[in-house]
C-alpha cells in the first residue's frame, strides 16, 4: 500500500510512532488501528467497543 504523504501526514506519522513506541510505520499503523477498533466497536471484529462505557464513567 502506498500513501501520498503530505507534510501534515508526515508529522502525524512521527507523532504516531512516538505515541505507539513502534519503530516502523506499518507497526504503528497496526497498533493505532487495533486501538481504534477496540475503542469504537460497532464492527464485525469488535461488536462492543469501550468508548461509550468509558465516557459514561468519566461523566
Amino acid at each position: 500500500m502506498r500513501l501520498r504523504m503530505t507534510d501534515t501526514r508526515e508529522q502525524r506519522m512521527e507523532y504516531l510512532l512516538e505515541a505507539t513506541g513502534e519503530n516502523t510505520k506499518s507497526k504503528a499503523l497496526d497498533r493505532a488501528a487495533e486501538f481504534y477498533l477496540q475503542m469504537r466497536g460497532d464492527t464485525v471484529a469488535v461488536p462492543n467497543g469501550a468508548f461509550v462505557e468509558l465516557m459514561e464513567k468519566a461523566e
